[in-house]
């Protein structure tokens, strides 16, 4: 048989999540989807707030912010980055001394405050 090529028919299969279409549209279709978990989903949130739900794949907000931000043709490779990102620096016990983005983050700001 033929994989459909229709996000909506994608994720009505089985065991085809969120985060399962968004990996097939990026790797197999070759379109921009973010790759939300709660790794990517860490890192938007403490540089740009916190999201309004507590589950990341109905959160319009973090869903908007995540597409805007892999929004590139090597959408990919961003995704990549932001998890790598995300594994090494802006773990849950976040590196803010050696993170490059510190100065301009709301979490450091705010955890920097409280220190």
């Amino acid at each position: 048989g033929k994989f459909p090529k229709n996000r909506q028919e994608i994720q009505d299969l089985p065991m085809m999540g969120q985060y399962l279409t968004n990996a097939y549209e990026l790797f197999v279709l070759k379109r921009t989807a973010p790759l939300l978990d709660v790794n990517m989903a860490r890192v938007l949130e403490r540089y740009f707030g916190k999201r309004e739900l507590s589950d990341i794949r109905y959160d319009p907000s973090l869903q908007k912010l995540a597409y805007k931000y892999v929004d590139h043709p090597k959408a990919k490779e961003l995704n990549w980055a932001i998890l790598d990102f995300a594994s090494i620096i802006c773990k849950s016990k976040p590196k803010c001394n050696i993170c490059q983005y510190a100065m301009s983050c709301r979490y450091n700001r705010v955890y920097s405050i409280e220190k």
